[in-house]
């Protein structure tokens, strides 16, 4: 019965006699398993033959051959070849071991193993040609998958490619001797009208899947995309394109596509007068005392702000440096790098750069960054909210410095108010729910409501969908918030040079006054105290 094969598994039959019946015991060709002692005990037991238990386990301990067994001497009507289907716990596929029939007993029929799987209900994904093998080539004691079902495939989401530089946080780079060339720096990212700045990406659906029984499996839901653009663009016909409009400047804030046109000027004094711009702004020269330039965009000053306020939405760059003479000001919602600054007042949203911070008051919603050059903060206040990295904090004179990093206190407060609204807001969705499901039902049950009751159903569904959409907001809020605090415990304060005496320092609530110098080490809050280890 082994027809050649080079693997297979062994398997037995029953030969029935006329003085009672035998046992042939087959053994695996190749890397086939052996027979199954539990297997063959069940099979003995379900056809009602009777059997020594010490026999059968001794034969097939040193089954190298094939092996006639007397089982009993009883009189045996001939059986059919017998099947048993085991389906997965998953529904996912049904796995077939055929027993060969006795002599003269019914071979193994297709049309057999596909009623059987009828009445087992399995309908999809049925492998009529491993069936068709399995008989052709007796496949006995042997795991034949006879249905397998199909899981749903994966699609792919929608995205977006943009074809320009979408990093907002460029650093300047230190050269060889230690300083940066402000000169050379510029973030503007140029594009020219008709430039295509992003394409999408169309979403791919998956297909659905099904399990044996015949019951769909749906697939994934697949996400659309849309672009999120500011003025000066268009979108092609087919609404795969992101088109620029103008020449301009080019970024992207927050999953949002700007371009800007550009201001050029030569000085920012008497002959301009205060700027105000919708797009970015570009002095060659200076920003003269008492003058102020005030955009949505970017700002690069080429040379020197004295006694001036500029304010930007994204970064503002000033090659040479800030003397901003107690009266001077910067804001900006992204980073601002300067060569120095000096006797100013300095917010950012991102990170604040500069070779010298001079008696200034700087605030930084990332780092402040002072390692290039002398790399000197000295003097005022300087407030980060990640890292404060500089060589030399404070002054052998003991110049009054403040280094502060890590709190964020409104953070917090806006982080307890949005789990508080959360909060709120989820409880009173089941209660929006079940009064809309009460109308329904009454809907159903052919309740005639007043043109009132209908108008008040409306406005259920419309809270409810605002309210879920609310919900969605800030959690979304909560999420970045929880980054925001979480990278509390990292904050520090690099000193590679020397922090002097006198300087005051306050890490995630912690404050000490510095009594000894530091020198090259990493400040932290460890606990409730600050501590220091080596560089």
């Amino acid at each position: 019965m082994h027809g050649g094969k080079t693997d297979m598994n062994g398997f037995f039959q029953i030969q029935i006699k006329e003085q009672g019946v035998n046992l042939l015991l087959f053994p695996p060709i190749g890397e086939g398993e052996q027979i199954r002692a539990a297997e063959l005990k069940e099979y003995l037991n379900k056809i009602g033959v009777p059997y020594d238990v010490k026999a059968i386990n001794s034969a097939l301990s040193s089954l190298g051959e094939e092996v006639v067994l007397f089982l009993a001497a009883i009189k045996l009507s001939p059986v059919d070849a017998i099947y048993n289907i085991q389906v997965a716990p998953d529904k996912m596929s049904a796995i077939m071991r055929m027993y060969p029939p006795s002599t003269g007993g019914r071979p193994a029929s297709k049309e057999q193993i596909m009623d059987l799987l009828s009445q087992f209900r399995i309908k999809a994904g049925i492998d009529e040609e491993a069936i068709t093998v399995a008989i052709e080539e007796s496949l006995y004691c042997t795991d034949i998958v006879v249905a397998r079902g199909k899981m749903p495939t994966v699609g792919r989401d929608a995205s977006i490619v943009y074809h320009f530089d979408t990093n907002n946080n460029i650093r300047p780079e230190l050269k060889e001797d230690g300083t940066v060339d402000f000169f050379k720096l510029n973030t503007l990212h140029h594009c020219i009208k008709g430039q295509v700045l992003a394409e999408i990406i169309p979403e791919e659906k998956g297909e659905n899947g099904f399990d044996i029984y015949g019951s769909v499996m749906l697939a994934r839901e697949v996400k659309k995309i849309t672009f999120a653009y500011g003025r000066n663009l268009e979108i092609s016909q087919d609404g795969l394109k992101l088109i620029s409009m103008v020449d301009g400047h080019t970024s992207l804030v927050d999953d949002t596509v700007f371009v800007s046109d550009v201001y050029s000027v030569e000085d920012v004094g008497t002959s301009t007068g205060n700027i105000e711009y919708h797009g970015d702004v570009e002095v060659k020269g200076n920003v003269c005392e008492n003058f102020s330039v005030k955009t949505d965009g970017n700002v690069f000053v080429t040379g020197v702000v004295e006694g001036a306020v500029i304010e930007a939405g994204k970064d503002i760059i000033i090659a040479r440096g800030m003397h901003g003479q107690n009266k001077g000001r910067l804001k900006a919602g992204g980073n601002i790098i300067a060569k120095f600054i000096s006797a100013a007042e300095v917010q950012a949203g991102g990170f604040v750069e500069a070779e010298q911070i001079v008696n200034a008051q700087v605030f930084a919603g990332t780092n402040v960054n002072a390692e290039a050059g002398k790399g000197l903060i000295t003097g005022g206040k300087v407030i980060a909210k990640t890292a404060i990295n500089a060589k030399n904090i404070g002054s052998p004179m003991g110049a009054s410095t403040v280094v502060e990093v890590g709190s964020d206190l409104n953070a917090k407060k806006r982080l307890a108010e949005l789990q508080k609204s959360v909060g709120e807001k989820s409880k009173s969705i089941p209660k929006l729910k079940k009064s809309l499901e009460d109308v329904k039902i009454r809907l159903k049950q052919g309740v005639k409501l007043t043109q009132e009751q209908l108008r008040n159903a409306k406005m259920l569904q419309i809270t409810l969908a605002e309210t879920q959409a609310k919900v969605q907001e800030e959690l979304k809020e909560i999420e970045k918030l929880d980054k925001t605090l979480k990278n509390e415990g990292m904050s520090h304060i690099n000193v590679r040079g020397t922090m002097y005496q006198g300087v005051a320092v306050a890490i995630s609530g912690a404050t000490m006054t510095v009594k000894n110098e530091y020198t090259f080490c990493r400040l932290y809050k460890k606990d409730a105290d600050i501590a220091s280890t080596n560089l």
